[in-house]
């Protein structure tokens, strides 16, 4: 062995440590990818109702947004609102897909909050209402509706 020269074995052993190292980050950083895909599925739709199902549960119920009003007023003019929509057919599908059945859907109007003035050049006041739509989503397990 030589003081400054390494030998032929030393340099491969180094080479081994070397790939021992990268093959354990890389098997780390995938364990880390799978737990972080885990923990976003499991605060998904989905993922509640897997865990329902995993639970034991025999029902399961979820509220989804399904549109929402934002109302504003304008100055001596008047007050309006502007709605946007959100569609949840893919949602409903991928929890049926986890083997529940959907069984009630129900849908009430949140009121979030509103915005008033007072009319210009009369009496009253303009009032535009913020609020939402809200579906009631009503699950039965797959196995047990079908006995």
């Amino acid at each position: 062995m030589g003081f400054f020269k390494k030998t032929p074995e030393e340099i491969a052993a180094r080479e081994a440590r070397r790939r021992e190292e990268a093959d354990r980050r890389e098997a780390e950083r995938r364990a880390a990818e799978e737990r972080r895909k885990a923990e976003e599925f499991a605060k998904t739709p989905a993922g509640q109702a897997r865990a329902a199902r995993a639970a034991g549960a025999k029902l399961f119920q979820i509220s989804l947004p399904l549109s929402q009003t934002t109302g504003q007023t304008v100055a001596m003019m008047t007050a309006f609102a502007t709605t946007t929509t959100t569609e949840h057919a893919t949602t409903l599908d991928s929890i049926e897909a986890e083997g529940w059945r959907l069984e009630h859907a129900g849908y009430v109007y949140r009121i979030t909050g509103s915005v008033s003035r007072d009319k210009f050049l009369s009496s009253g006041q303009q009032e535009a209402m913020h609020g939402e739509i809200v579906g009631i989503y009503l699950f039965r397990l797959a196995d047990v509706a079908s006995r």
